[in-house]
């Protein structure tokens, strides 16, 4: 008897570790009645979830798209087809590489006999992203931990005095965007900004060919990779903020596939160690990377 318990202890000891790593990890995104595209609530739960290496490329990626139990068999395999499909497009445009994707599919409704009330079932109405067999968790290239050194960033930064220059500019520039304020833990923009965005817009609209990534940068944090954000109470400031920049872009009518915004927390500070309000300054910035100029 106590021959056999200790092969069972043993052959535990060596299984459940591997069968651990083999685990799958879903997350849920939930749609709005008969809408097909991700609300900004759904959005920056992906944001978050790639910040911190919920989701990671390298990974297999199975997306599964549902609908209730309103509206035809048809409609709703069409409906819950294009919410996976528009849950891929985010993945892919933030990072996941889409060879990553092994599977993206509409499911259709969800039965739910007996169920008659006219406003569905919410629930039901979602996406889920199923991590597959991740082995082994990468590190956030932009990331990094408390009391770590950031990633040497060997960007070609460059001085722009007026935001027209930018289309003057080589892929992989980055320049400082100046005169965009911020209130203190907050992203929403100050109005004072307004006239260097409509700058940014304009030189945008002119400039078809032209594409940039929005990057955002805080200051003055030493035990977590980025700020927390008061207006949502989420730890992703630099990440709102950049996404408040795209999202003026994109409501006065620039193409969102020439922009892509995204948050480096600390990561990537200008001054060390904050010693000042002039140093703090430096390190809580925008920043624009020009990615296409042709």
């Amino acid at each position: 008897m106590y021959k056999i318990s200790l092969n069972i202890l043993l052959a535990l000891v060596l299984v459940v570790p591997a069968s651990a790593q083999r685990g799958t990890d879903t997350f849920k995104l939930y749609f709005d009645l008969n809408v097909p595209v991700l609300n900004q609530k759904m959005e920056k739960k992906i944001d978050l979830l790639i910040y911190n290496d919920k989701i990671l490329s390298g990974s297999s990626v199975t997306i599964i798209g549902y609908a209730d139990y309103l509206g035809s068999e048809a409609y709703n395999k069409g409906l819950s087809m294009k919410r996976a499909e528009n849950v891929k497009s985010y993945l892919v445009k933030y990072g996941i590489n889409p060879d990553d994707i092994k599977l993206c599919i509409g499911k259709g409704k969800v039965d739910r006999e007996g169920m008659t009330d006219k406003a569905g079932y919410q629930i039901d109405r979602r996406v889920d992203i199923v991590m597959n067999n991740r082995t082994k968790k990468k590190p956030h290239p932009d990331k990094v931990k408390p009391g770590g050194t950031p990633r040497k960033d060997t960007t070609n930064r460059v001085y722009v005095t007026n935001i027209d220059e930018m289309k003057t500019l080589k892929p992989g520039s980055v320049f400082q965007l100046n005169n965009v304020y911020f209130p203190a833990d907050r992203h929403i923009m100050k109005p004072e900004s307004n006239a260097t965005l409509e700058k940014l817009y304009v030189v945008l609209h002119d400039n078809p060919r032209l594409k940039i990534s929005i990057e955002g940068h805080v200051c003055c944090i030493r035990d977590a990779a980025d700020a927390l954000d008061i207006d949502t109470q989420e730890p992703i400031l630099s990440i709102n903020r950049a996404r408040a920049i795209y999202q003026y872009l994109v409501l006065k009518g620039i193409d969102p596939k020439r922009l892509t915004y995204r948050g480096f927390g600390r990561s990537h500070p200008v001054i060390q160690n904050e010693l000042t309000e002039e140093d703090a300054e430096k390190n809580r910035r925008v920043e624009i990377r020009v990615v296409e100029n042709n």
